[in-house]
């Protein structure tokens, strides 16, 4: 006749759990490695703001290449079109970087050459249009944003404005 366990825990000796834990340690290893895998983030939608800045980037460009061509008259309009953009363009690329958490660097547009035949310089009326379309741009945005974000836009926006119906009036835009 078989003597009975006597152990606290029946058939549970060490050796048992030794290779239990064992087994359980590689399925949560595996397991840990399934979930890496198939829980990865996606990349992070670009910030709403960048577009806006490439937009100041190029308007500024854009009035400093007009006023090279532009009447007497109109050049320090211009200038100074071209100058407020490029303000734009850095205070965007700041509150890029701030909410980022990264370091602000001061970026300037960068200017390719290429061997082919320079193109005409803008027309006054081309400034006009693209200022028209980035304050359209700016003024969409602003009210699905907040706080200061939103604030930068809606300035920006009335900044567009005032330079295409004060500083580049159609009048005088023609000319």
């Amino acid at each position: 006749m078989q003597s009975p366990d006597r152990r606290p825990f029946g058939g549970i000796t060490r050796r048992r759990v030794l290779l239990e834990g064992a087994r359980g340690l590689a399925l949560f290893a595996l397991l840990g490695v399934a979930s890496t895998a198939c829980g990865t983030k996606p990349p992070p939608e670009p910030d709403p703001l960048e577009q806006q800045a490439e937009l100041a980037r190029h308007d500024s460009a854009l009035a400093a290449a007009a006023a090279k061509a532009a009447p007497p008259a109109l050049v320090p309009a211009l200038t100074e079109v071209a100058a407020e953009r490029g303000r734009h363009a850095t205070a965007l690329a700041e509150e890029i970087a701030r909410v980022a958490g990264k370091p602000t660097t001061s970026t300037s547009p960068t200017t390719t050459s290429s061997a082919a035949a320079p193109l005409p310089p803008p027309a006054v009326a081309d400034v006009v249009t693209a200022l028209r379309s980035s304050a359209d741009s700016a003024t969409k945005l602003a009210p699905t944003l907040s706080g200061y974000r939103a604030g930068l836009l809606g300035s920006i926006a009335a900044s567009c404005v005032t330079a295409y119906t004060v500083a580049l009036p159609p009048g005088k835009a023609e000319q």
